[in-house]
């Protein structure tokens, strides 16, 4: 068995119609320019698209984020998942649901924080197309930091082929 790996840009993805957090690129020094995924201190979502080719087992999330503030508060985050494969209606509700809080490594603005997330994968099987919502839930009780927008830079779902 060996890990499959698909990589999810901000790119890729699209702000759906219901509470859409706001892809923009983000200009820093070195190097300068960065697409990121931008969730307001609210309940905000974006949405993939990803294929599965060679899904054996197994799914996680690593997802690479920051905040532009110097705190270790901690950013409550939900991801929702449905598999669909030849001849399934396309248009359904998520099936699976995962949370986690977690805090930004360091009281420093603008760090890189790597964090995975262990996924429920009811309905996974190879040959689908994964539809993926990655959610920031602020105005949870778990999400700590209050005023404060958090950037997803990048994910990764990693998985078993």
């Amino acid at each position: 068995m060996a890990t499959g790996l698909v990589l999810i840009s901000p790119n890729a993805g699209i702000a759906p119609d219901s509470s859409p957090a706001l892809w923009k690129r983000v200009v820093d020094t070195n190097p300068p320019n960065k697409p990121v995924v931008e969730y307001a201190d609210a309940d905000e979502n974006y949405d993939w698209v990803l294929a599965l080719p060679e899904w054996v087992s197994g799914g996680t999330l690593r997802f690479f984020w920051r905040v532009n503030s110097a705190t270790t508060n901690a950013a409550r985050y939900q991801v929702q998942t449905t598999a669909r494969g030849d001849s399934d209606a396309s248009d359904v509700a998520f099936v699976n649901t995962d949370v986690a809080n977690f805090a930004n490594g360091a009281a420093t603005a603008n760090i890189i924080n790597v964090d995975t997330l262990a996924l429920a994968t009811v309905g996974w099987s190879a040959n689908k197309l994964l539809y993926l919502r990655f959610s920031r839930n602020g105005t949870n009780a778990g999400d700590t930091l209050s005023g404060i927008a958090v950037q997803l830079l990048f994910a990764i779902l990693e998985y078993t082929t």
